[in-house]
């Protein structure tokens, strides 16, 4: 009797195992809008593995949490379909590459028109020898008319327009020039220059780029529905890394944990009776323990403990502060550096408040 031999997972099953394990997918299935259908949706996702393979190097936890996002938007990972894409990134404060939803200029269309005030919305290049008009003012009009069979020169432009179920229309122009500015101040592209991450969209979809870059300007005057403004909010994070870590800071400032190396008593930054966090340079004076360059990490570094102890603090289970804290990175963040290990224990004590809150 012949013995069946069993088939070795490949390295993409493992890594798509990895990434959803039952518990993690029926999280990411659950969520999902119900035009979504999740074989679908899988599917396309190993077919963002095998055309992206540098992606099965990364930490399969920041894989998930950029294809839930996606999941959530009810958008699909299908180039063909152009409405999102998983990328290598360049996180600039944790120095490390990472993946990142990038959100297509046809999936920004797909989710504008969810408002239900948008019967059109879409995007075209305009060429030098197209016949291209613009008017402003109190009646503003558009006329594009391309020589699709002839020779209609370099790109000069782009823009987007909407045209609501009232009937009335809207349009946004960018120059090539405009195009590039927002190019040149994302972090992807700097990244991108200087070596750290082999491509990036503007280098290999720049048409794309530019289409998405009108309508997202464009979508600043229309009614968004909530999966657009979060679409959105990912693209601006995903652009500005360095700068977009976790919700935006609403005061007050959160009360931030003892020194780690001095005496629990001496190190309290937080006043018990009003709330407020004392000078730290105070704090070292009295413990002689850290240094001038670690106190100077850790003020420059308040804002951030500041905007997760506020994001944490408006979430209602532990699930949520998790996934603010995977979010945040904040272990990676303070990796190095004169004041590493407090700045980690600081991160790690707002944290533990909060699930103590929801009682996880």
């Amino acid at each position: 009797m012949n013995a069946v031999t069993a088939t070795a997972p490949t390295k993409l099953d493992q890594f798509r195992m990895e990434i959803l394990p039952p518990d993690k997918r029926q999280e990411l299935f659950s969520g999902m809008p119900p035009h979504v259908r999740p074989e679908r949706f899988e599917r396309n996702l190993v077919n963002a593995l095998m055309q992206n393979p540098e992606l099965m190097t990364l930490d399969a936890r920041l894989v998930f949490r950029e294809v839930s996002k996606a999941a959530a938007l009810g958008l699909y990972l299908d180039p063909q379909l152009g409405e999102a894409y998983l990328i290598i990134g360049w996180n600039g404060k944790a120095k490390r590459k990472e993946p990142q939803l990038r959100i297509g200029y046809r999936g920004l269309i797909k989710l504008g028109r969810q408002s239900g005030e948008i019967s059109m919305m879409y995007a075209h290049e305009v060429h030098k020898n197209d016949v291209f008009k613009a008017s402003l003012g109190d009646h503003k009009s558009l006329t594009h008319e391309p020589d699709v069979f002839g020779d209609r020169g370099e790109i000069v432009g782009y823009y987007a327009v909407v045209k609501y179920k009232d009937g009335e229309t809207d349009f946004e122009p960018l120059t090539v020039a405009q195009a590039h500015g927002i190019r040149d101040r994302s972090d992807g592209w700097k990244a991108f220059k200087e070596g750290k991450i082999k491509s990036t969209p503007w280098s290999t979809d720049e048409v794309e780029m530019s289409k998405k870059t009108a309508i997202r300007r464009l979508t600043k005057r229309i009614p968004q529905s909530p999966e657009l403004a979060e679409a959105l909010k990912i693209e601006d994070a995903a652009e500005h890394v360095e700068m977009q870590r976790v919700a935006p800071p609403v005061p007050p400032r959160p009360p931030v944990p003892p020194m780690i190396d001095g005496p629990a008593e001496e190190a309290e930054v937080v006043d018990a009776d009003t709330g407020e966090i004392i000078d730290e340079r105070e704090i070292v004076a009295e413990t002689g323990e850290q240094t001038d360059a670690v106190v100077d990490e850790i003020v420059d570094d308040n804002q951030f403990f500041t905007d997760m102890d506020d994001a944490m603090a408006i979430a209602g289970d532990a699930a949520t502060i998790e996934e603010i804290w995977d979010t945040a990175d904040a272990l990676a963040r303070f990796q190095t550096g004169p004041a590493a290990e407090v700045n980690q224990g600081i991160a790690l004590a707002i944290k533990n408040k909060h699930l103590k809150r929801v009682g996880g």
